[in-house]
């Protein structure tokens, strides 16, 4: 093919499309979480921050259990997408509505319960605060699960309102009660109320949406089953625990002052990883599908990557030339102490990008190789960190090795040929009636 008229085709996919409108979707939700986080870091200061951040921090490494399950669910709605399969799909559907809402109950009562140990180990005197991140964290199980089934059947529109209209009401909300007085409390509690809204309006939308399809009972084929969820468990566990674990770590071992500014040290490095998110989303459904169909997927990665490159490099150019500018603009002047380790601390999140995109292709074609690997660096990341943190610089430096070796492990036969036909009676067995 002509390449003009190659272009012409990359420009008319559905990659493309797809992933131009979850990246503006991604994009809105960014702009509006650090608007969050600019306004309120200026309200309540840096030892108050700290507090806000560490809370940040815990609800991020909660998502691991709602990213496996919503993993799982987008491979599944992909499958059945691919085979035609709506009643399968509408059962699907109706067991996330039913064991997301149960779930969600029980983790409340369960993360208020243990506010208190909680509140000890984080060093926050206002256990209402922690009391409110419990409840956050119990309404965003359910949530992103229902998101999941739009991604899975790529109404990627859908996903996007449910999305932003979270994030639109978490930073009116918040921002307004931290500056009436609330402080940290209020910051949550806008936080929660966003979350609300949320899961009402997706769990909605989706009640209707498959309400008459004809209903199915769904088998799933417990071997592979099994198989999937443990690779996303596994998996889901490593790269949030790489992703936000630190903060934790440095909020347990550092001063106050110096835990927050190492929290809007991370605020700023994960814009490089925030702004590059959407394609992971993308990616997963289209891996799925292709392989399912007996096509191949490699050219899905190499776009996702090629993404990941212009975006990242483009970032890392700001981040060295404008440190001082990124976090002093997110933050306040209070946090120009932190400008030295802006570009390296980004370094590390472009390392993580990269890492994401590996993760979430290899699980979308059913290849799970790398789930040992990535379980080692990320323990062996924690350990690092735990170990050596007498500097901003040094657990800069952790993050870096881990991150590096951790992607390198798991890109590890990323383009070797697929064993189609394994692939695809393994899945076409679970879309049996």
């Amino acid at each position: 093919m002509p390449s003009a008229a190659r272009l012409r085709a990359l420009l008319r996919s559905d990659f493309l499309r797809h992933g131009f409108l979850v990246f503006v979707a991604m994009s809105a939700i960014n702009v509006l979480g650090y608007a969050y986080h600019f306004a309120i870091s200026r309200r309540i200061g840096v030892e108050q921050y700290g507090v806000l951040s560490a809370l940040n921090a815990a609800i991020m490494v909660s998502t691991v259990v709602p990213a496996i399950a919503t993993t799982i669910v987008v491979k599944y709605a992909a499958e059945f997408r691919a085979a035609g399969d709506r009643a399968h799909l509408a059962a699907l559907v109706r067991g996330v509505l039913l064991y997301g809402s149960l779930t969600t109950l029980v983790v409340a009562a369960a993360g208020i319960a243990l506010s208190g140990p909680i509140s000890a180990y984080l060093r926050i005197a206002n256990v209402w605060a922690v009391d409110i991140t419990m409840a956050i964290v119990a309404l965003g199980i359910t949530t992103p699960t229902m998101r999941a089934v739009f991604v899975g059947i790529e109404d990627f529109a859908a996903f996007s309102i449910s999305s932003v209209m979270e994030s639109v009401i978490k930073a009116v909300a918040g921002i307004a009660l931290a500056y009436m007085g609330f402080g940290v409390v209020g910051a949550v509690d806008g936080w929660a109320l966003g979350s609300a809204v949320a899961i009402l309006y997706t769990g909605v939308t989706l009640g209707t949406r498959f309400r008459r399809m004809p209903g199915a009972k769904l088998w799933i084929d417990g071997r592979r089953l099994f198989v999937t969820t443990a690779g996303v468990a596994l998996s889901t566990i490593c790269v949030t625990s790489i992703s936000y674990a630190d903060v934790l770590i440095v909020k347990h071992y550092a001063d106050p002052t110096t835990a927050g500014l190492y929290g809007a040290l991370s605020l700023s490095g994960k814009i490089l990883l925030f702004v590059a998110s959407f394609v992971p989303t993308i990616v997963l459904p289209k891996a799925t599908r292709q392989a399912l169909g007996g096509e191949s997927p490699v050219g899905v990665f190499v776009r996702a990557l090629g993404l990941i490159v212009a975006i990242s490099g483009a970032g890392l150019v700001v981040y060295y030339f404008f440190p001082a500018f990124i976090i002093t603009s997110l933050a306040g002047a209070s946090f120009a102490p932190a400008a030295p380790y802006v570009f390296s601390y980004g370094i590390a999140m472009v390392l993580l990008a990269a890492l994401n995109v590996v993760v979430t292709y290899k699980i979308g074609i059913h290849r799970f190789d790398f789930v040992v690997p990535l379980a080692v660096c990320a323990a062996g990341e924690l350990a690092g960190i735990a170990y050596r943190h007498a500097s901003l610089g040094d657990v800069i430096a952790v993050l870096i090795v881990g991150n590096g070796v951790a992607l390198a492990a798991s890109a590890w036969r990323v383009t070797a040929p697929l064993r189609a036909p394994d692939l695809v009676q393994r899945a076409g067995a679970d879309v049996a009636a």
